[in-house]
């Protein structure tokens, strides 16, 4: 059996917050690696995609577990693995060239050798002409192909793209996913393996090899899918169409399961519902929608009407399922009477119906009564994110306490004063 040239082995990561809490991103997560492949590493927010990447490189390390360099244990930034970030990470008073070359300082090169193993890669990925300019007069794009370029030069076997096409627009992103690919599979250069994090399940499908589909809560690895759809791949064709229905299967039953998890009835009470950090106009607006559409839909036809990422579509429809307004059977989105009660009414009804939501919620619930025994129904925002990180120990607690006052708001339940940064209980005026 071909032996891994880098390896996670049981691999559990804990970040501990401001005030000492303990919040568990990554639980048992193993990862081979073997050369001449790609493997794309994909799941929703959350879910430790970019964590898994940085201990891969040796950014970071786990809390417990092994990073493995053909079969060795290895601490410490990985010699073998070069970075292409999300951002570009360029320093702006450098040029390209400059830029480039600056990976190459932690090597004992000539100045020669320096220049050209840049001028290489500078060809490589089509930046001829632009050795002298600035990040400023580059494009996304072009920035990115910069990114890249610097990765490649260090001509290392492993390379790790952290979302390395998210910012850019759907054109150059394209453009650039083709050439990265066209790159890898010319053997032009020492790097041999990528690992890509991505949102796009049909980026996946059209790059990888493996995908792995990475689960929330934490974060680990729910199963891999092997590709051996040949290259160049077309999104056209029934097999590319068939594995992409079956990534959005795995993904959607990660998020929305059809069956929810089974809470003793002694424990049912205790149980506390995260909200997704998703926006109030963002789901009323999903709502809208698939009323129009005679009540239901089917999430990925969903997904590309709205021009949305899957990912961000599905924590949508999750919200919506926890206020009771959907429901998602199978792949199938569907409003529910008490969805289209909410839908039908006008502001003042959509409101007070979501006032008695909120307050079936059981997060909602232990901020209310919180903000009862307080003085004036008020608490500083400080001091509920203490709250909410005893409550939701795994979660991100400030986004989670951003989406509640948000929908609070709107339910008027809760109020929110900005300039004090005071949360209070909604009694008809404003107590902060």
């Amino acid at each position: 059996m071909e032996k891994s040239i880098l390896e996670l082995r049981g691999v559990d990561h804990v970040f501990t917050m401001g005030m000492g809490q303990k919040m568990k991103v990554l639980s048992d997560v193993n990862v081979s690696l073997y050369q001449d492949e790609i493997v794309a590493i994909l799941g929703p927010s959350g879910s430790g995609k970019s964590t898994c990447l940085r201990i891969l490189a040796g950014l970071l390390r786990p809390t417990d577990g092994q990073v493995l360099i053909q079969g060795e244990t290895f601490g410490g930034p990985n010699p073998l693995v070069s970075m292409v970030f999300q951002s570009f990470a360029l320093l702006p008073w450098l040029t390209v060239f400059e830029n480039i070359v600056l990976a190459l300082e932690p090597f004992d090169l000539s100045r020669n050798d320096e220049r050209s193993r840049v001028r290489r890669v500078i060809d490589l990925v089509g930046l001829e002409g632009f050795e002298e300019a600035y990040p400023k007069e580059l494009s996304g794009g072009m920035k990115q192909r910069v990114g890249i370029a610097r990765a490649l030069v260090m001509e290392r076997p492993v390379m790790c793209l952290d979302e390395p096409f998210t910012s850019l627009d759907v054109l150059t992103a394209e453009t650039l996913r083709a050439e990265v690919l066209k790159l890898w599979l010319s053997k032009k250069t020492a790097t041999k393996t990528l690992v890509l994090i991505t949102h796009n399940i049909s980026e996946a499908a059209l790059l990888a090899k493996r995908i792995l589909v990475m689960g929330t809560n934490p974060g680990h690895i729910r199963v891999t899918i092997k590709n051996d759809l040949p290259y160049p791949r077309d999104e056209k064709t029934l097999g590319f169409k068939n594995l992409v229905d079956r990534i959005h299967d795995v993904i959607t039953q990660a998020i929305i399961p059809d069956q929810p998890e089974w809470v003793p009835p002694a424990a049912a009470g205790g149980v506390i519902e995260t909200v997704p950090p998703v926006a109030v106009p963002e789901v009323i607006g999903l709502l809208e929608f698939i009323a129009g559409r005679g009540g239901q839909a089917d999430v990925f036809g969903l997904t590309q009407m709205l021009g949305k990422d899957f990912g961000h579509v599905l924590f949508l429809v999750k919200t919506a399922e926890l206020f009771d307004f959907v429901d998602t059977p199978k792949n199938h989105i569907v409003l529910t009477d008490f969805g289209k009660r909410f839908i039908e009414g006008d502001v003042n009804v959509r409101k007070r119906i979501l006032h008695e939501v909120l307050r079936g919620l059981r997060l909602a619930q232990l901020l209310e009564q919180r903000l009862r025994d307080a003085e004036n129904y008020t608490l500083s925002f400080d001091s509920v994110i203490e709250g909410v990180k005893e409550w939701l120990p795994n979660e991100n607690a400030e986004a989670v306490l951003d989406a509640l006052i948000q929908w609070g708001r709107y339910g008027e339940l809760f109020g929110y004063n900005g300039d004090t940064k005071m949360i209070y209980l909604d009694v008809g005026q404003e107590n902060a």
